[in-house]
């Protein structure tokens, strides 16, 4: 039988940043330099909609814990009503991510294969919580996308809805800005405009192609 034919080096790129960071619209510009990129938010909803072990541990501990069947009428589950317990309750928050970080690292292992497979270059995988799920060791180099929390909170009102308390409280979940710049490799401003921020990404993605084996840190 003729040997398998080795993978190519694919160099992966992966994006955090908080909420109302603007990592949508980092996606658009990547994916318009015809990057391709996976965003771990998908994956976690997939797990939530498709995955019916997943689905049932979840019904089981919220009905147990909270008196709350999450699951809808189409079997998919209430991820809003399982977000208003989870952001108050950190047990909660702690079991939901213990059934699903390790199912969104599987579909990560399968997509990194699968750019690697394909001759990718580069890939980018977003990841909201890459540092917090240790998702930052899968990648040759990070990305922090930073921007000021007043201008986050005003982005999240016009795009979602959200009172100025709502988004505070969200960000108060999640590690700081600081934080995730001190461990990134490279770190991206989008406080300014939409074309100062497709500047910087296309600055990073040039520093990467002209470092195949990764950027020094």
């Amino acid at each position: 039988m003729d040997a398998a034919p080795a993978m190519t080096p694919c160099m992966l790129l992966g994006l955090t940043g908080g909420v109302g960071a603007g990592k949508s619209t980092a996606e658009e510009f990547l994916r318009a330099l015809h990057i391709p990129v996976a965003d771990a938010d998908h994956w976690a909803h997939a797990v939530l909609d498709q995955e019916q072990q997943a689905q049932g541990a979840i019904q089981e501990y919220f009905r147990a814990h909270h008196g709350l069947d999450p699951r809808r009428p189409d079997g998919t589950l209430d991820r809003t009503a399982l977000a208003r317990i989870v952001f108050h309750d950190a047990a909660a928050l702690a079991f939901l991510e213990g059934v699903v970080h390790p199912r969104v690292r599987q579909r990560a292992d399968a997509w990194i294969t699968a750019q690697r497979a394909a001759h990718v270059p580069l890939a980018v995988m977003i990841v909201p919580l890459l540092f917090e799920s240790g998702m930052d060791a899968l990648c040759h180099a990070t990305l922090a996308l930073v921007a000021p929390p007043a201008l986050r909170c005003h982005r999240l009102r016009i795009a979602r809805g959200w009172a100025p308390a709502h988004s505070a409280a969200r960000m108060r979940h999640q590690i700081e800005d600081a934080t995730r710049a001190q461990r990134a490799t490279y770190v991206v401003s989008n406080a300014g405009s939409r074309d100062a921020l497709g500047r910087a990404l296309r600055a990073v993605v040039n520093d990467l192609r002209r470092h195949p084996h990764g950027p020094a840190r």
